[in-house]
């Protein structure tokens, strides 16, 4: 929050709205784009599989959304989910973070809904484990590319 707050006093934008648009544009880390959600890889990744799913406009919470918006968040979500359990033919575990504006009764345009999804795997068979210097230093080390992961989830075909 923050950041997002110091980056809205700074330029007057929402900071993920802004940071969504770069990855669209750029579309190599994007699994997901609809009308009004987007899902991707972000490049600053801490874990392989780490995708960010979230509107593309501005809205500051689950409350803001309207119809159309939620059905395009839900399908994202769930196109995500369909692919991580597609991707090795199995149950592909996560932690599901959602973040959103503070509940304080006051106006935050700075704060931006997202869903963050982190899978408990690096590769296939293979668990991510935190390491000395990443719990140590608060520093992750990433032994993959955001932009071959992405690849590789957009590659598998899901049917919602």
């Amino acid at each position: 929050m923050s950041a997002q707050r110091a980056y809205w006093a700074r330029h007057g934008t929402n900071l993920l709205v802004d940071h969504l648009r770069h990855e669209r544009d750029a579309g190599a880390r994007v699994i997901y784009e609809g009308p009004h959600a987007l899902a991707v890889i972000p490049e600053f990744a801490r874990y392989a599989y780490e995708v960010w799913v979230a509107p593309t406009r501005p809205t500051p919470s689950l409350a803001e959304l309207d119809d159309e918006g939620a059905a395009d968040l839900a399908r994202a979500l769930k196109t995500v989910l369909m692919k991580f359990d597609a991707l090795w033919s199995r149950p592909f575990p996560y932690v599901l973070v959602v973040h959103q504006a503070p509940t304080d009764g006051e106006a935050h345009p700075e704060a931006q809904l997202h869903i963050e999804l982190y899978p408990a795997y690096r590769m296939e068979g293979r668990l991510k484990y935190l390491a000395g210097s990443e719990l140590g230093a608060g520093t992750f080390t990433a032994d993959t590319l955001p932009e071959e992961k992405a690849r590789e989830l957009r590659a598998v075909a899901v049917t919602l």
